[in-house]
């Protein structure tokens, strides 16, 4: 990868701005990644070896990797990994969870990526072949990445949210209701 000193003044801009994730999009419990991964599993109370298993599936990413090479990670990761624990708690066996875990990296994975390109097609180089200067072009792109970022994520966000209601909601009853049936002899 080009180091920033290669890319010009647009596209350096650009890569300072990816290095940290733009303000309105970042909660104050994700501003800061002050935990290493053991802190994270003295944070909840769980093992190291099962957040290792986590990671490894690809649904508990740092925050970011400090000078010395350690993942840090934020508070908004801890919540998320209480959340994990709940759901283990609830009677979700682990098999389970990392199999949940591992599909639901590769479905987020493949939107990230789509995400990605559309920016650098739709945005990026159109941007770069329009702008009257560097400096316009610079200001045009970062802005578009510091508002698009946080609309992605919350399109994303509010849709997943939408489909497991709405799953729930047609599925839940349908079971019960089969359940009810077997259990007086009427249901199939």
């Amino acid at each position: 990868m080009a180091g920033e000193h290669d890319l010009d003044p647009p596209d350096a801009a650009l890569a300072r701005a990816v290095e940290r994730p733009p303000a309105p999009w970042s909660s104050d419990d994700d501003r800061e990644a002050p935990f290493t991964l053991d802190d994270v599993a003295e944070q909840v109370g769980a093992g190291r070896a099962l957040l290792d298993a986590v990671a490894r599936t690809g649904l508990l990413l740092p925050h970011s990797v400090d000078e010395d090479g350690v993942a840090r990670y934020s508070a908004a990761d801890v919540a998320s990994v209480r959340a994990g624990l709940t759901l283990l708690e609830a009677g979700l066996p682990l098999g389970e969870l990392l199999d949940l875990a591992r599909r639901t990296d590769a479905a987020v994975g493949e939107i990230a990526e789509a995400a990605v390109d559309a920016f650098l097609q739709f945005v990026r180089d159109p941007v770069r072949g329009t702008a009257a200067s560097e400096d316009e072009a610079t200001q045009r792109l970062v802005t578009a990445y510091e508002r698009m970022l946080p609309a992605t994520e919350r399109l994303v966000a509010h849709h997943l949210r939408r489909r497991v209601l709405h799953d729930a909601a047609r599925r839940i009853p349908a079971a019960l209701a089969d359940d009810l049936g077997a259990e007086t002899g009427n249901g199939g």
